[in-house]
């Protein structure tokens, strides 16, 4: 899920906007500004609503992924591009590039 789909979600839940599904969009009620940094704190700071088992298993595939710089570089021992990484010979996104994506938007990261 993106990081503003979840934020209209907690804003829904919160009270401070209605999701109106007929429309499908976010009803904000007038005078209120979603964008004021008071209320993007009180998002990113609400540990109940961030409380995400799946946040672990992120957590875990990055740590796999973590290569430790010996300072040995040996060009022979890459045996990818970084174009490879993230996309396939057709164009598209790789699933890993789709995975690194998800994971920096669900920190709260904008991507």
């Amino acid at each position: 899920m993106s990081n503003m789909k979840d934020y209209m979600m907690w804003l829904d839940d919160r009270g401070i906007a209605t999701w109106c599904n007929s429309i499908d969009e976010l009803i904000i009620p007038e005078g209120v500004n979603i964008n004021a940094p008071e209320l993007v704190d009180d998002y990113q700071s609400d540990a109940k609503w961030h409380n995400d088992p799946d946040d672990d298993e992120l957590d875990d595939i990055e740590e796999e992924d973590l290569i430790i710089d010996d300072g040995d570089y040996d060009p022979s021992e890459v045996c990818w591009t970084p174009q490879e990484q993230w996309f396939n010979p057709d164009g598209g996104l790789t699933g890993e590039a789709y995975s690194h994506l998800y994971a920096i938007d669900s920190k709260g990261e904008f991507v």
